[in-house]
């Protein structure tokens, strides 16, 4: 059985950045080594807003979370490598542009 290692990681209110985590924190929060979510940003699954102008930290819209929590349950759980999990994520945000779409045109039908 394999044991998830968490990294300690300062959290801090962003004041200019608010509704937004760095680097940092989501590989906190997400029980990764922050140089994994580096990887994410080179191999482009996930897209940062900027950087702290402070530390140079990576800076993330909150919704990333969710997004690199899918990219290890493709990677750990179906064994997607990440070329796939790219292919992947494009394809389910497709869908769900399709699918919203499809609700606004039954919306204006009615």
């Amino acid at each position: 059985m394999t044991r998830k290692r968490y990294f300690p990681v300062h959290v801090e209110t962003l004041t200019a950045w608010s509704g937004y985590i760095k680097l940092g924190e989501v590989a906190a929060l997400c029980g990764i080594h922050p140089e994994l979510v580096d990887r994410f940003v080179r191999l482009g699954l996930i897209d940062p807003v900027g950087r702290d102008s402070d530390e140079g930290q990576w800076i993330f819209h909150r919704e990333t979370l969710g997004v690199v929590k899918k990219i290890l349950r493709l990677r750990n759980e179906l064994g997607i490598n990440y070329v796939g999990v790219g292919v992947v994520l494009e394809l389910l945000s497709r869908i769900e542009f399709l699918e919203e779409r499809i609700r606004q045109l039954e919306n204006e039908l009615s």
